[in-house]
């Protein structure tokens, strides 16, 4: 994906520079870049944190530091824009969430108000006072979202900023948003893609595997196994396997960036849930954790706390 941004004369030639992230500039060069990849979040059916619509602007539209607190700002200038040209859209800013509680901050509460005649959800505090209400009406608003196609919301695209937005690019943007530098996604024997298991990703899996008592004191006597089978057809990168418990652990390496870390918690959920349908037993306790080599981000931590994913990192040099 070309990275956008301006040239400058310096010495004798010239050099690219990203945008400064002034207000004029995240208006007139800021605006379509967030509704795409806005639409890409919509067509996933996910959303996108603050933090998260930062870093894109940021490392794939050109842009200089943006400080977070705009990025609220940034997404509704998008709405205002686009409800300019189509009072009734779909209220496509309530998928920038904060990663606390996965709904949008108070900004989007004065959209939600008029589009649901209720002038209650723009007043200050209302999300706080009323968190039923506010995530009530926030899904809502999401589901209007959801249910546009992406010839919808091309047709859209063009409207508000008259040029198109080919069905390849939003393809393309979608892929972007789940795009990680490590090959462990799939299933079965194609869990690490054509190109194999990575040799950091596999240092790290056997280390696990052969250190449950690292991870966790209590482990120590666990019987241990690397890339354990489930009934679904995924493989787990280290089971834990104690008397009175299983434990699912997924690990990323220190190539991961967020879109890999973003995937392992899902991974996490997915693996304990299907290991908890699997055992004949009733109500088997079943844990997960999320192994890394490097620090993890406040979204993704939220995103574990959400979920009651269990997180350890655990040191480069382990020589």
């Amino acid at each position: 994906m070309q990275l956008l941004g301006v040239f400058v004369a310096k010495g004798s030639g010239q050099e690219w520079s990203p945008y400064s992230a002034t207000n004029e500039n995240l208006l007139r060069h800021g605006l379509a870049p967030t509704m795409r990849w806005l639409i890409a979040v919509a067509l996933n059916e996910s959303s996108l944190t603050y933090g998260g619509l930062k870093r894109l602007l940021e490392e794939r539209d050109g842009f200089s530091t943006i400080f977070p607190t705009r990025i609220g700002w940034v997404a509704g200038a998008m709405m205002e824009t686009i409800q300019a040209v189509e009072p009734n859209a779909p209220l496509l800013n309530v998928l920038v969430v904060s990663q606390a509680d996965e709904t949008p901050s108070r900004g989007a509460g004065e959209f939600m108000a008029e589009r649901f005649g209720d002038r209650r959800l723009a007043s200050p505090g209302y999300k706080k006072r009323y968190p039923n209400s506010w995530e009530h009406h926030f899904n809502k608003a999401a589901s209007e979202v959801y249910a546009y196609s992406a010839d919808d919301w091309s047709c859209l695209y063009q409207k508000v900023f008259g040029h198109p937005l080919p069905s390849e690019r939003i393809e393309d943007s979608r892929d972007t948003l789940q795009q990680g530098n490590e090959e462990d996604s799939g299933g079965g024997a194609f869990k690490y893609g054509a190109g194999g298991e990575g040799a950091a990703h596999r240092a790290l899996r056997l280390w696990v595997m052969d250190n449950p008592a690292e991870i966790r004191g209590s482990f120590a006597k666990a019987r241990t196994e690397t890339e354990f089978g489930l009934d679904s057809g995924d493989r787990v990168d280290v089971a834990y396997h104690l008397p009175d418990r299983s434990v699912m652990v997924e690990v990323k390496s220190r190539i991961s960036n967020v879109v890999d870390l973003h995937r392992g918690v899902f991974q996490c959920v997915k693996y304990r849930a299907v290991k908890q349908a699997m055992d004949v037993r009733t109500d088997p306790i079943v844990e997960a954790f999320l192994v890394t080599e490097t620090k993890i981000p406040g979204e993704i931590k939220a995103l574990l706390k959400r979920h009651n994913i269990r997180h350890v990192q655990v040191p480069l040099d382990r020589s």
